[in-house]
Formats: C-alpha cells, sequence, structure tokens
C-alpha cells in the first residue's frame, strides 16, 4: 500500500497530462485558425461574415461614429494589420494614404479592391477633390485620388459583384473549404436580388424623386432606382450663404418634404432647410452594420420622406 501512494503523484499527473485541453484552451486555437481578414467599413465585415462564416475573423478599420474621409487608422490597428493575411479595400481616400504602409509593413497581406471596375460615378470631395451640388443620379462624389465615387454598395447589385470577389479571395486563400464559401455566396446573391427587387417595388410609383442628402453617399443608389441626388455639402464643405439660398429655393419649388442626413456628417445646413420649406430630417447610414436590414430601413425612409408622410 506505501509502495502504491508514492507512485500516485506521477500517476495523476500523467492523468493530467493526458486530460482533454479546458474550454478555453481549444476555443483559442479555433480563433487562431480563422483567416485574419481586415475591410475598411463595417458594410464590408457583412459581407465578408455572410461568405466566410465562422472561418474568418474580421476586422473593421473605420468604427462606428466615425467619417472615413477623415479617418487615420491608430497605432494599434497598424500593428494588427502586420498580422492580417487578406485586406478587402472599398475606395475610400485613408486607404490611398495608409495602404503603402500596410503593404511595406506585412508583404504577405494580400489587398483585393473591392470597388474595383464598380466605382464610375465621377465626383468629387475626396483627396482634395470638393463636393458638387450637381444633381444627376448622384454624379458628383468621388472616390480618394480616382475622382470616383467610392460608395458602390449601396446599390445591392454592385454588392453582388463584391460578393464574388469575396468569395473567390477565400476559395484562393483557403481552398479546402472552397465550397463551403460558394454555397454561402450563393445564398447572399440570392438575398441581394431580393432585396434588389423589394426597392425596385417601394420606389417605384414615388412622384419625388429628389433625394437632398447632407453628404452624396446614394449616388448608385440614385442611379439604381432612378432617383437625383442633391448634396447640401459643397466643395466638401458646409453649405453657405447664397448657395443655401438658392437651395432652399429649389426645395420649395420642388415640394421637397424630406431633407436626409447622415450621422458621421454636419447636418445643422439640413435643419435649417427642412425648418424653411417644412420638410422632416430623416437619417440615413450607409456606414451601419446589417446591410441587408439596413437597406431596406433606408428605403423605408427614403419612401416616407419623398411620400411626404
Amino acid at each position: 500500500m506505501t509502495a502504491l501512494l508514492k507512485k500516485l503523484p506521477a500517476f495523476l499527473l500523467l492523468c493530467g497530462l493526458m486530460a482533454p485541453a479546458p474550454a478555453h484552451d481549444e476555443a483559442e486555437r479555433q480563433a487562431e485558425k480563422k483567416i485574419n481578414v481586415f475591410v475598411s467599413i463595417a458594410p464590408q465585415r457583412d459581407f465578408v461574415e455572410q461568405i466566410g462564416g465562422d472561418r474568418v475573423a474580421v476586422n473593421v478599420m473605420v468604427g462606428p461614429g466615425q467619417s472615413p474621409e477623415l479617418y487615420e487608422p491608430t497605432p494599434r490597428q497598424m500593428a494588427r494589420l502586420a498580422e492580417a493575411e487578406l485586406y478587402f479595400s472599398i475606395g475610400m481616400p485613408f486607404e490611398a494614404s495608409w495602404l503603402p504602409e500596410v503593404r511595406q509593413n506585412n508583404p504577405a497581406l494580400k489587398i483585393v479592391a473591392c470597388c474595383a471596375g464598380l466605382a464610375r460615378l465621377a465626383g468629387h470631395g475626396h483627396g482634395g477633390h470638393g463636393h458638387g451640388g450637381h444633381e444627376h443620379g448622384g454624379h458628383e462624389h468621388g472616390g480618394h485620388d480616382s475622382g470616383l465615387d467610392p460608395h458602390v454598395w449601396t446599390d445591392p447589385n454592385n454588392v453582388i459583384a463584391i460578393t464574388g470577389l469575396i468569395e473567390a479571395s477565400l476559395a484562393s486563400h483557403d481552398a479546402a473549404h472552397a465550397q463551403d464559401y460558394r454555397r454561402a455566396a450563393r445564398v447572399f446573391t440570392e438575398q441581394l436580388r431580393a432585396l434588389d427587387r423589394l426597392i425596385a417595388e417601394q420606389t417605384a410609383a414615388l412622384k419625388n424623386r429628389v433625394l437632398i442628402v447632407t453628404h452624396p453617399s446614394w449616388g448608385y443608389f440614385a442611379e439604381r432606382y432612378g432617383l437625383i441626388q442633391r448634396s447640401i455639402e459643397q466643395d466638401g464643405k458646409e453649405i453657405q450663404g447664397r448657395s443655401l439660398a438658392q437651395l432652399i429655393e429649389f426645395a420649395r419649388q420642388s415640394n421637397i418634404k424630406a431633407v436626409f442626413t447622415q450621422p458621421q456628417f454636419n447636418d445643422r445646413a439640413a435643419a435649417v432647410i427642412a425648418a424653411e420649406v417644412g420638410a422632416t430630417v430623416y437619417e440615413l447610414d450607409p456606414l451601419a452594420t446589417g446591410y441587408i436590414e439596413n437597406m431596406r430601413a433606408v428605403t423605408g425612409k427614403i419612401v416616407r420622406g419623398l411620400a411626404g408622410e
């Protein structure tokens, strides 16, 4: 019996070494296996997660309430980017300034341009350009140094194309799960097609089709659904003086019943215009999470606003 007791500690130690790893250790190991992905804005996180599921860990550069126009990455984000595997860009101004440095610090990082070939509406305002107040279909807002509007995701059909890019990139990076990414992309694509049909149906009968917006983020939405975007911003600055008076007169003559703001930008001029013409102010956020749910909500606000409800 004494000999058995002497051997017991060694036996228990061996059992401990052979015991299953604690659950939290296993969770950490699973997290380490995820593809480390960075995106520029919150809607992109939704796109990547819809396709990659629990095989991706997605980090967003521009946080809630922050403006992509003025954004600068934090030192912590730059450090974490040094370990990233994929970066999905979207054509925002800070990308042109910071992605070369990111690539230098992490040569293995694959950068995928989500808006490549999709950003085609001319505009001003990013990278030293100005925001104009032109009227037709949102042709007024630039990307970074390309001078093109980067808000391509406001048209669900562009998100279908972006979905294809993400699916192909994840499949190339993780060929073992390519079929999973392909199936998820098909499901998400069908949801986007349904969203496009819903928006088209809800906006089809609108008589007043002018969107007066604080910041010209809705050009692709406007083009897709036959609306006209009119920006309050001019040359990237808050509208003032004669320009403000002219826009108020335009809104009055056009029987405008709604003015649309964006949480990342100043809404003082929008409030002035709304008060002058008796319009209601609605907030639209193109950078909100939950893309499909947000676009449904955006469409509802636009329809109610333009119908004067």
